[in-house]
This record gives C-alpha cells, sequence and structure tokens, in this order.
C-alpha cells in the first residue's frame, strides 16, 4: 500500500542534502530561548519556503513567567564570552575553559560576573550531593569543584552554603557503549534551569582529565595549608524574550494533519543530536513538496504539518497554542538522534512504539515501513534481504518530545525514531563527522512514507491498516505467550519446589494475553480516527481475531504449565497472600491531573519546603529505574482509576511496578499542585 510511495520518495531524498542541513544547524548554538535558537530556527524556515513551501517562525514569551499548561518558559539567555583562568599558584597560570574555545565549556544558562570578573578559591566537594560531602570544607564565597549532578549540588553548595560558582568535570558513562575514562578530553552538556527565585551562580565545564588535574592540585595545596584560586568571568545576560519554533506545511483539503517533529535546540555543534533529526525532517519535507509540485505524488487529503521545537518547552508551547486543533491532529512522528554513523558512536536504529495508554495503528505502520526499507542486501541464493545496520524495534521510553503528544490528554499518537546509545551523546565530541549521510537519507525515507501515507489514507488504505494492525497485535501475543511460558519454566527450575512459581504463572498469563489484546483491539479503533468508512466487516473481523488469538494462546500456554507440573509430579494451588499495606493506600487514591500533557515537574518542586524538596531528590535516586513508571502512571491517571489499578495496568506494559515509588511520588505531586488524590 505504500511501497510505490516510498518508492517515489526513494528516488529523490538525498542523504547529502540532509547532511548539508546539519552542517548549517549545527553552526549555532541553540540553547533555548536565545539568539542562537532563533537563528537556527530561522534558517530552516527560510530553507523550507525556498523549497516551495509555506513555513513561519511561531514566538513564544521567553519570560520566566508563562505557563504553558504545567511547563515553565524559561527567560531568555544570551551569552557573549566567558573565560575560567587558572590564578594561584603563580606558576601553572592557564586558561582553564574558554567560550570561544567551545560553547560546552560553559554551564548554560549562567549568570553574568560583574564587568572585571571574579577571583576566588576552588575547594573539591567529590559529588557534592551530600551533606557528608561538605563536612570540613567552607564552600561560602569560594567556588566548588564536583563530578557530581549539577542542579544537586547548586542547592546543596550555592544555596545552602554560599558558594560562588561551580566547576563541572563529570562524565556519564553507558557501559558498554560509553565507559568510565574514555572521553577524558570531551566537556559534558550542562545547564542550569533556572525557575522563580533562586541565588544567581555561573559555572564551568571541565573535562574529566583537566577536572582530575585540578583536584589533586587542590589536594596537594591544601596539605600545604595553600589554595587554589582561579579567576572567571562570564558576559552573559537574561531577558524577557522569545522561544522559537519553527513550523513548515504543505496543505491538505481539510482539518486533519500530521506532523513530523524534531527538536532543534542544544550546544553548537550538537550534530547528531537534534541537528540530525531536524535535518531528516526537512529533507522529508523538501522532498514530498518537489513530488507533488511535479505531479508524482497527489496533493495529500491532510496537511503534512513539519516542527522543529526547542526540546519539550517549544512542544508544550505550541500544543497549548493549538490546543482547539488537537483532535484534528491525527499522527505524528518525532525524529531524535538519527543520524549516527553507528561504527563510531556504538548505536542502533530504533522505532519507540507509543505508550500502551495511547495504543494506535501508527506502531504496525512504521513498523512496515521500516521492514520495507531495511532491506540492504541479499544473501547467496537471493532468496532473502537484510540490512547492513543495528535496528530494533522498542517499547514506550520516553525522554523526547513523542512523550508529550502521546499524552492521552493531548491524544496525538506519536511513535520516535531515534538512534541509541550514542558513544558522544551531549558532549563536545557530537561533530558533523559522526554523521551518516545513508542513515538521514534512510529516516527521512521512512518519515515521508510514513506521514505522506496517513495524510493520504483513504478506505482502501484503512482497510489495510486494519488488517496489518491486527497482524502485528496478534504477532505479539503469539510472542508474549511464549515468552511468559519460558520465563515460567526457567523460573520454576531455578525455584525450590517450583509450585509457586508455576502457579503464579498461570494467574499472570491470561491477565497478560488478554489485556495485550484489548490494547490491540483500542489500536484498530483508532484508525477511526482518519475518518473514511470501513465496509464489509473487516474491523469487526480483526477484532474477533486478536481476541481469539489472545484467548486461544492462554489455553496452549496454560496447558503446557500444567503438563510441566504434571510431569514433575507438582500440584498447583491458586496462590493466597494477604493485600499490603502499600496496596491499601494505594487503592484509596485515585489521581487526576490538573493540567494537560505530561506533568513538568521543576517549576513546581521549587515551591515546596526543603524538606519536600529533599524527599523528592532521595526517591528519585533510590528509585532511578522507576521513572518511566511515573510517566506511565499519569498516563492513566484520569480521576477514575485507583492508583493500585493504574500501577497493574504498568506491570502489564513493563511487567513490572514499583507501588512504593509510585505512592510516594504522588504524594509529592499532590503537594506540588500538580494533581488531585
Amino acid at each position: 500500500m505504500f511501497k510505490g510511495v516510498a518508492e517515489l520518495l526513494e528516488g529523490e531524498i538525498s542523504g547529502d542534502i540532509a547532511l548539508g542541513f546539519v552542517s548549517e544547524i549545527a553552526g549555532h548554538h541553540r540553547i533555548q530561548g536565545s539568539p542562537g535558537l532563533r537563528a537556527a530556527v530561522e534558517y530552516v524556515v527560510e530553507t523550507l519556503r525556498g523549497f516551495g513551501l509555506e513555513a513561519e517562525v511561531r514566538r513564544y514569551p521567553a519570560d520566566g513567567e508563562t505557563y504553558r499548561w504545567s511547563c515553565l518558559l524559561f527567560r531568555e539567555w544570551w551569552c557573549r564570552d566567558a573565560e575560567l583562568w587558572l590564578r594561584e599558584p603563580e606558576g601553572e597560570r592557564r586558561p582553564l575553559a574558554r567560550w570561544s574555545e567551545s560553547r560546552f565549556s560553559l554551564i548554560q544558562r549562567s549568570h553574568p560576573t560583574p564587568r572585571e570578573g571574579v577571583e576566588a578559591e576552588v575547594v573539591h566537594v567529590g559529588r557534592g550531593e551530600e551533606p557528608r560531602d561538605y563536612r570540613g570544607v567552607d564552600v561560602e564565597g569560594r567556588i566548588v569543584l564536583t563530578d557530581g549532578d549539577i542542579l544537586r549540588v547548586y542547592e546543596m553548595a550555592v544555596e545552602r552554603r554560599g558558594a560562588l560558582g561551580i566547576l563541572y568535570y563529570g562524565m556519564r558513562a553507558f557501559p558498554p557503549v560509553r565507559r568510565e575514562g574514555e572521553l577524558d578530553d570531551a566537556l559534558q552538556y550542562t545547564s542550569f534551569w533556572w525557575t522563580d527565585g533562586g541565588k544567581p551562580c555561573f559555572g564551568f565545564v571541565l573535562t574529566p582529565r583537566r577536572g582530575r588535574w585540578l583536584r589533586e592540585l587542590i589536594a596537594k595545596r591544601r596539605r600545604r595549608g595553600k589554595a587554589v584560586r582561579v579567576w572567571a568571568r562570564v558576559d552573559a545576560g537574561f531577558e524577557r524574550g522569545g522561544l522559537e519554533v519553527g513550523e513548515a506545511w504543505i496543505e491538505g483539503d481539510g482539518d486533519e494533519e500530521v506532523l513530523i517533529v524534531a527538536h532543534i535546540c542544544h550546544p553548537q555543534p550538537s550534530a547528531n543530536d537534534n541537528a540530525s533529526g531536524c535535518a531528516a525532517a526537512m529533507e522529508a519535507a523538501r522532498a514530498l513538496q518537489k513530488l507533488i509540485n511535479e505531479g508524482s505524488l497527489k496533493r495529500p487529503g491532510r496537511t503534512l504539518r513539519f516542527l522543529f521545537v526547542p526540546e519539550m518547552t517549544g512542544t508544550y508551547a505550541w500544543l497549548a497554542g493549538n490546543e482547539d486543533r488537537l483532535p484534528g491532529m491525527v499522527a505524528a512522528l518525532n525524529l531524535d538522534m538519527v543520524g549516527e554513523k553507528q561504527e563510531l558512536c556504538g548505536s542502533s536504529l530504533l522505532l519507540e512504539r507509543t505508550p500502551d495508554a495511547s495504543p494506535s495503528y501508527v506502531n504496525a505502520l512504521l513498523e512496515a515501513i521500516l521492514d520495507e526499507v531495511k532491506g540492504e542486501f541479499r544473501n547467496l541464493a537471493g532468496t532473502a534481504k537484510y540490512p547492513l545496520y543495528r535496528w530494533a524495534v522498542t517499547p514506550f521510553s520516553g525522554g523526547s518530545d513523542h512523550y508529550i503528544l502521546s499524552d492521552p490528554s493531548v491524544g496525538v499518537p506519536c511513535p520516535m525514531i531515534i538512534q541509541w546509545p550514542d558513544r558522544f551523546y551531549h558532549t563536545s565530541l557530537d561533530t558533523v563527522d559522526k554523521v551518516d549521510p545513508e542513515m538521514l537519507g534512510r529516516v527521512a525515507l521512512m518519515a515521508a512514507t510514513y506521514a505522506y501515507f496517513i495524510a493520504s489514507a483513504t478506505a482502501q488504505e484503512a482497510r489495510w491498516l486494519v488488517e496489518e494492525t491486527a497482524y502485528r497485535y496478534r504477532r505479539r501475543i503469539l510472542e508474549r505467550g511464549q515468552r511468559e511460558l519460558t520465563e515460567a519454566l526457567s523460573e520454576a527450575e531455578r525455584a525450590e519446589g517450583g509450585e509457586k512459581a508455576l502457579a503464579e504463572a498461570l494467574g499472570r498469563v491470561r491477565r497478560g494475553l488478554l489485556y495485550e489484546a484489548e490494547r490491540g483491539v483500542e489500536a484498530l479503533k483508532s484508525i477511526r480516527r482518519l475518518g473514511v468508512d470501513l465496509e464489509g466487516g473487516v474491523m469487526e473481523r480483526c477484532v474477533k481475531a486478536v481476541r481469539e488469538t489472545a484467548e486461544g494462546e492462554a489455553q496452549r500456554v496454560e496447558e503446557a504449565i500444567r503438563c510441566y507440573a504434571s510431569g514433575r509430579g507438582l500440584k498447583l494451588r491458586k496462590a493466597r497472600r494477604r493485600r499490603r499495606r502499600i496496596e491499601v493506600e494505594a487503592e484509596a487514591l485515585r489521581p487526576k491531573r490538573r493540567f494537560r500533557g505530561p506533568l513538568s515537574v521543576r517549576p513546581w518542586l521549587r515551591r515546596l519546603p526543603q524538606e519536600d524538596r529533599e524527599a523528592y531528590w532521595r526517591l528519585s535516586r533510590k528509585h532511578r529505574e522507576s521513572r518511566v513508571q511515573g510517566v506511565l502512571a499519569q498516563y492513566w491517571a484520569d480521576g477514575q482509576r485507583s492508583l493500585l489499578e493504574i500501577a497493574q495496568l504498568i506491570e502489564m506494559e513493563l511487567g513490572r511496578c514499583d507501588l512504593e515509588y509510585l505512592v510516594k511520588l504522588f504524594r509529592l505531586y499532590e503537594k506540588m499542585g500538580l494533581i488531585d488524590l
């Protein structure tokens, strides 16, 4: 159904043209609400106008006061220059960080120093995240050296103890792609995120190698009763300005539209993150406009809209400003970090599905397109095609603009294409030489095919979508059933006796498979949003097929478990357990959000007393692996479901749920004024 479109687009789309877009965008320092971001957005808009698209720069108030839903729009920030010099000991005088050498050398959104700069002693506070890091260390009026979490160090050292500034030399590791010490000469992207109030502060970023050297120098001088002193100057400032979003579109015949979204922010150069996503979207737009203009493709019935946003903030602002049009936004696609050279960056091309709270046909469509375009090479017999790059289809994870669009309260189903991990992610080494033009072209082809197919879909295409979505969900049901069986038998072999593990599996399997089937049914029903007439009973037939697949697979897996138990002489009894206190508490809570979209917590957290902010920090640290559960719980929070029911839905989606974390988190959300319980 989409193959003819893909073939036409493949002949037009150029990865080399897209790489040129990357180079231009990467030349701008693109901090949210800054002159550099404005210049990058204006470049994108003017370029797309030159290709014949309608395009505009949308401007929103960057004043630190305006909210869009729960998201605060930051004040505009600019920086002309910044430098950090070692002053004492005299024999070691040298520059430590210079804005003119790398825009990463400054903690973004630093406040200015006096025009003449400031000179101060530097003290090392380790991670700087806990009170014990400050025992015996006086930081008041001094600058702290740390490799800890910047926002936590700011609160501990600057706000609570009077430090002047921060020198950061950390580098986040995520083995095996980025191991400790592998990027010792790179700078990590860091930023302050100012909300209302807060003590002004500046900070610089050092490479891990230079930071360790300075740390050792401080220790050596301290043993002699002497200090290390630096001089810092930051020529920067804040003002009531603008937050720009680039918007381009190919007009359709009706009120419905399909969105392609890419965030355009981050420090110069940030080539893969995310000049690459913007470039792929631009190339998709250019190719579609050209083929439509020359008559190779018909003008779509729905508008194709391309958005270039400051990450998260710009998406909140644009959606809130177009709230009345949300029902007509039938689908979207998020492009984030799509251009990596896999052999250099250690990346895999990932298609990330929408969350289970927003089941949609868009996942099946994008997976089908990926299956079509990934075949690059044939085997010796010519009987199969396969890719020469790494790829995977993954469940929802969040962390980019699609997590706002796919929120059920927003209602725009939006999968994401991303490459992850990336060895050079959020560092000064994310440069244009790490970008693969072939990958850019491949992603642009997928995005353009996806968007045009949905924008042009009629009843004929919708009927195929029903069949494809049913097929994909039936396959997911079968895969889940076999996975549950394998895990149950493996657990029974590990456990003493095995009866308990098998009994628990019996109680779990059917629930999980029927849950998967109902998600599939809702995904099928989402096709009706295209507003086409589905004749011939195709919807009813496919809904029935999905449910029957789940029922049949449940019976098969249950029978296999019973046969295994019988073969081992095990008697399976329904497991009984007393309800835990935390479950009773969760059942009494029925959370309802006060705002549309995911909760943007940072400005609201500042309103809490220090004791509650501390509780939030410790909760986040203790349950770091559970953070996505907090997002998923928001999606299900409609004021009708209890938090216990929400936790059970999350467990169906993820295979696990941290109920203690959710209860404590939602109690804090209530204190922030973000939800009602």
